[in-house]
């Protein structure tokens, strides 16, 4: 990879009292949502959710509403889904390209982290540290990506590191942060990922032509895929050590949260891989879509419907016809769906409706017993 200039950010923190004040951040308890689809398993399954179940969620009340400010020049990127840790929640601010954090329960704004003219796009928690990743969005020459690591009490940066490749993929487990995306100027190079060590930012390492396969790690196992030769690799997310390789190319969806296999698919529909050899454990033929799996059965939305399947054995379990099915959340015993801008809540042994509840068009988040749906920009909390 050719050699390129790193442009210093000239980012900025604006810290009010309250962020100043606040206690330190202990490691993250299993019930709050600390990356996009709760965790590093990228699951969208919370098993520590059971304030809001079958017996409350027919007494959800809105409790707060936040919409971050629009950048004036702001890049066209998708909103990125808040992370909610330790009574704050997280998410990208377009006003200022950067971070805020707010407290669950008021909706207060604790702190800003501001990112000058680059543009966050990424956001994860890991114990006491907000990792964030950014793009130089208003340069056709510049690639790099800057991954950023915050105080997650108070904005405070800790360190900042720079990968040649501008991010789109980020996933942080066993105390690193892997990341991945592409180079437009880097002849032989297009794409790559690279590995940063949490506590401090340093490198890793790196691996041209290959992204990361899905932002999913199963123990410290993360699944690589080639850009150039189509291959799948599993590798140590702290090491880039490979453990096996299949000459097929997949799309990582999902870790299943209590079994050793991960979830992917490719030309020959939805697979479930040990995660220790790759070897195929079942195949459902045609398959694909948004997935969520709460390690007894595999939901997958896509071509109108949503279906379950068996998680040991890839059998279909029940189905459920909607329009424009999407956004698939287990929590306190609950399945959370959309339909179009509807948030269906169904029972997710047979996919009956027990609520329609509100609009969610972007993101559903359940932590603490808060619901968060998102729309836009805008985020809406409720709890019974």
């Amino acid at each position: 990879m050719q050699l390129k200039r790193y442009v210093h950010l000239g980012l900025a923190v604006l810290l009010t009292t309250a962020g100043l004040a606040g206690p330190a951040v202990a490691a993250a308890p299993a019930e709050n949502w600390a990356q996009d689809g709760y965790g590093s398993g990228h699951t969208f399954y919370n098993p520590g959710e059971s304030v809001i179940n079958s017996g409350t969620v027919k007494k959800l009340k809105t409790r707060w509403t936040v919409t971050p400010k629009a950048a004036v020049d702001g890049c066209p990127i998708d909103p990125v889904a808040p992370v909610v840790v330790a009574g704050r929640m997280y998410v990208l601010e377009p006003d200022g390209n950067g971070v805020g954090a707010y407290d669950t329960k008021t909706g207060k704004r604790l702190w800003s982290y501001f990112a000058g003219y680059l543009e966050a796009t990424g956001l994860a928690v890991s114990g006491d540290t907000v990792v964030v990743t950014d793009i130089a969005c208003y340069s056709n020459s510049n690639y790099d990506s800057n991954v950023i690591a915050l105080d997650a009490a108070t904005g405070a940066e800790r360190w900042s590191s720079l990968t040649g490749w501008t991010t789109d993929t980020v996933v942080v487990d066993a105390g690193t942060v892997a990341v991945s995306g592409y180079c437009g100027i880097c002849d032989g190079e297009e794409h790559g990922v690279q590995a940063f060590r949490l506590s401090d930012g340093a490198s890793l390492w790196s691996r041209p032509n290959a992204v990361l396969a899905g932002p999913v790690s199963a123990g410290g196992r993360i699944l690589l895929a080639g850009t150039t030769s189509p291959y799948t690799e599993a590798v140590s997310i702290r090491t880039g050590i490979g453990t096996w390789t299949t000459g097929l190319r997949y799309s990582a969806s999902a870790a299943d949260p209590g079994r050793p296999q991960f979830y992917v698919s490719g030309t020959a529909g939805l697979r479930a891989l040990a995660t220790t050899s790759g070897k195929t454990l079942w195949t459902v033929k045609n398959e694909a879509g948004e997935l969520a799996t709460d390690g007894r059965r595999v939901y997958v939305a896509s071509a109108g419907r949503i279906n379950a399947y068996d998680a040991v054995r890839g059998k279909l379990l029940w189905t459920r016809a909607l329009k424009t099915p999407g956004h698939l959340v287990r929590a306190g015993g609950l399945l959370y769906a959309t339909s179009g801008t509807a948030l269906l809540i169904l029972a997710p042994t047979s996919g009956t409706t027990i609520r329609t509840f509100g609009t969610a068009t972007d993101h559903v988040v359940l932590a603490g017993g808060r619901l968060y749906v998102t729309n836009g920009r805008t985020v809406r909390t409720y709890t019974p």
